[in-house]
């Protein structure tokens, strides 16, 4: 379980209870030779020979097999030194490839892993799915979200010195000293500054905590490998940046010893005035002759600093389709889980390597120490991608995502997609991880209220744009219309039900429309039923209707089809006409032609038999016709309308004129 750091007095309790057996140096690769483990891990030299012991190696002398950390699933540590042979093989049938050195060399094998890019250059070999993890004794070099910065341990960087006259440094006189152009004389010494090799955690943080960089620094001075005394205390006046957790866990015989033949000659770690203090603080102290941090000196805000362990971070995400289990249980501490890394065994083994415990080790929260960074191999592409396209079709309780790939694609190809729901007060309702090949997602037995959806691509850089639709969530309703075959000049009525099938009674309106046309609106009644009443002057054809229901708070809308057919009107014909008539007079007959809801019009013609004898056209719906003289005798006669565009023809009763 995690504690907060230890007291000197426990660590020096792990020191002596670890043992003190000393060693020549060696380089701790998983041993035996060739052994392969799942979880591989590379890059600095700060934290590789602890973390060689919590993979259950055996370091300088002493196995840890017996306390080595795995995941629940039994997946072991494999940790590769950052020096040592020039090529590593991480997996059984995997490539061989340079050995990063270093955290920075880490970090980017990590990278080329992810993105498939080559290992360390162009010039190198791909080594996608390599490597699981990097070592880091320092921050993201890149911004981003590819790389979650897992605090492992409490470190803090000093400066290991020969000669009296280095005893006591400040970060101002540390400034001068390695800066373009240096001061090379203090205290009446001559200084020999060194660095660590270039891609070395401590030499980046070094530089930072003193306001320097890689512009600024005096580029002439000489490297050698970081945490290595021997090599660069070689005479007095010399100094160099060093874990002071290296220099405890080699000092104490813990760790492979680079440093105590330096010792031997006078090396030693510098107090340094910290910032805002007036006197020098040690770095460490000496309990039961061994060495211990100095709290105070470790917890410092410029020399004190967080070691971390490197993850992708879609491999700790338990949301992720890329989530690694095994990855999580070993290096993840979040609410009841607690990473292997932190259990009382493994922090015993991390105060033995001279470093301290911390309550938030572990952590991926990013209030809490953790940090988040881009990917960092030379070929790294660090965009992310576009938003996709997306489609929201709403349903019964339900929305249906739809989306098509962010155009034009990213550098990077897009691994997967983060579908997300949330309610009207932006709290999560649910997210999903689906693969790239995946463009459809759809969320289900949702309560009645406005969500808004997103869809997100991603690539091994992390999230991009989302696409975002915002609606509401309601039941489905069914919408259903009649309408009987009307004649022209009668109103059709379009009779409409609304249903829904959660027992909701439809309410508000519904609309008739042909094509863009507004025909009539209703009201649905408290049965979820509406007539509604249209024009009697509908042309006479066959109409399309669509009926639609508006919807309501509770309901989404729906429509239907319905054919109406308006036919013509039916005619009635009436006649007036005198019963006798003078041979040598003209009849009139005066026609009346009516129909429901229209007043006919067109053409009238009187008949006798099969020939037409007079017509007249209808004004107002009749006409006076002036027919022929008849000769003398009966002539049976009869009107007709032929009709028009509205109306259809018909023909009148017989009538008789009796001509004398």
């Amino acid at each position: 379980m995690r504690r907060t750091r230890s007291t000197a007095a426990l660590v020096a309790a792990a020191v002596v209870a670890g043992g003190l057996a000393l060693a020549s140096p060696a380089y701790a690769d998983p041993t035996p030779a060739g052994t392969f483990r799942q979880l591989v891990g590379v890059g600095s030299d700060t934290t590789q020979d602890v973390l060689n012991a919590l993979a259950g190696d055996t370091v300088n002398g002493k196995s840890y097999a017996t306390t080595a950390v795995k995941s629940a699933s039994g997946a072991g540590v494999a940790s590769y030194d950052a020096i040592g042979s020039g090529t590593i093989q991480t997996r059984s049938a995997g490539p061989t490839f340079t050995r990063p050195n270093g955290s920075g060399a880490g970090r980017q094998a990590l990278s080329a892993s992810l993105d498939g890019d080559k290992f360390p250059n162009g010039d190198g070999v791909a080594i996608t799915g390599q490597v699981d993890f990097a070592r880091s004794s320092s921050g993201p070099t890149n911004s981003g979200t590819a790389l979650t910065y897992i605090p492992f341990a409490r470190d803090a960087v000093g400066v290991a010195v020969r000669g009296s006259g280095l005893d006591n440094l400040s970060a101002d006189q540390l400034h001068d000293i390695y800066k373009a152009g240096g001061v090379r004389t203090l205290n009446g010494q001559t200084l020999h500054p060194v660095l660590p090799q270039a891609n070395s955690g401590t030499r980046k943080f070094f530089l930072a905590a003193i306001g320097l960089d890689s512009n600024t620094v005096d580029t002439s001075l000489p490297t050698v490998q970081e945490n290595q005394a021997n090599a660069a205390l070689t005479q007095d006046g010399t100094l160099v940046p060093f874990s002071v957790g290296s220099w405890i866990a080699q000092i104490n015989g813990v760790a492979p010893d680079y440093s105590k033949d330096a010792v031997a000659t006078g090396a030693h770690l510098a107090s340094i005035q910290l910032p805002g203090d007036t006197g020098a603080t040690s770095p460490v102290t000496t309990v039961n002759g061994k060495l211990v941090p100095v709290s105070g000196y470790y917890e410092n805000a410029t020399f004190g600093r967080d070691v971390y362990n490197v993850v992708p971070t879609r491999a700790v995400d338990p949301t992720s389709i890329f989530f690694d289990k095994d990855l999580y249980d070993v290096f993840v501490t979040s609410g009841s889980h607690t990473a292997g890394l932190a259990s009382d065994g493994a922090e015993h083994v991390i105060s033995d390597f001279g470093f301290l415990n911390e309550s938030y080790n572990g952590s991926v929260n990013l209030a809490k120490h953790a940090k988040q960074g881009g990917l960092e191999n030379a070929g790294a592409n660090l965009a992310t991608p576009g938003a996709p396209t997306l489609k929201a079709t709403p349903g019964d309780k339900s929305v249906k995502l739809s989306w098509s790939a962010p155009n034009p694609a990213p550098a990077n190809p897009v691994t997967d997609y983060r579908v997300t729901l949330k309610d009207a007060d932006g709290a999560v309702v649910a997210t999903k991880d689906v693969p790239a090949t995946t463009t459809t997602y759809s969320f289900t037995g949702l309560a009645l209220g406005t969500y808004t959806a997103t869809v997100t691509a991603a690539n091994v850089n992390g999230l991009g744009t989302d696409a975002t639709w915002t609606g509401p969530v309601k039941y489905t309703s069914t919408t259903s219309a009649a309408v009987a075959t009307t004649p022209y000049g009668k109103a059709p009525k379009v009779a409409v039900t609304v249903t829904d099938s959660h027992g909701i009674v439809p309410s508000g309106t519904v609309t008739v429309k042909e094509g863009t046309t507004v025909l009539g609106t209703g009201t649905l009644n408290t049965s979820g039923k509406a007539t509604i009443a249209l024009s009697n002057h509908l042309k006479v054809a066959t109409h399309t209707l669509t009926v639609s229901y508006a919807g309501n708070g509770k309901l989404y809308s729906s429509s239907a089809t319905a054919t109406l057919k308006v036919t013509k009107a039916t005619a009635s014909i009436s006649t007036t006409a005198p019963t006798s008539v003078s041979h040598t007079s003209q009849a009139k007959v005066t026609v009346k032609v009516t129909a429901t809801g229209t007043t006919p019009g067109g053409t009238v013609k009187i008949y006798e038999g099969t020939k037409v004898i007079a017509t007249g056209t209808l004004s107002g719906g009749k006409v006076t016709l002036t027919l022929p003289r008849l000769s003398r005798g009966t002539h049976t006669l009869h009107a007709y309308y032929a009709g028009s565009a509205t109306v259809a023809a018909k023909s009148g009763a017989n009538f008789t004129v009796k001509s004398t």
